[in-house]
């Protein structure tokens, strides 16, 4: 009777570091998004600034630089350019972003929007890359 003692301690105690281990692994994944799992877009102009919108509020921003404006919206948890003066506005016809890493550039007006965790900086887009492409948009997955 001794051994079978055992085997059901043995068995609660792996249950138990499976559970534990679960709930850890549940806790890093919904941290890995940021403070409380927020993301954001990040939205940089072709000025140099960077405009934070929180994709858990609706929102519209407005940027006009001497390049260009473009109208950006927040709605549902994604971001999208709703507007574009650009020469061909293909940028206009994206589907909204919600997801770290994917990214929406309007290479016209050198404008360039990014999903990130709250917090964190985001990447970079070399602006010099694209001097003289007036005349093209480009969407990077």
């Amino acid at each position: 009777m001794g051994s079978f003692v055992q085997r059901n301690r043995a068995t609660i105690v792996c249950a138990a570091v499976i559970a534990l281990l679960l709930a850890g692994l549940a806790l890093w994944a919904s941290g890995a998004r940021g403070a409380g799992g927020r993301l954001v877009a990040l939205v940089h102009d072709g000025v140099g600034q960077v405009h934070e919108l929180p994709l858990d509020t609706d929102a519209t921003l407005e940027v006009t630089t001497s390049l260009g404006s473009n109208t950006i919206v927040v709605e549902d948890g994604t971001v999208r350019v709703a507007s574009a003066d650009c020469p061909n506005g293909t940028c206009l016809h994206e589907q909204p972003i919600g997801e770290p890493g994917k990214q929406i550039i309007c290479l016209p007006h050198k404008l360039w929007i990014e999903v990130v965790p709250e917090g964190e900086n985001g990447g970079e887009m070399d602006v010099s890359l694209v001097e003289g492409s007036e005349d093209v948009d480009l969407v990077a997955r």
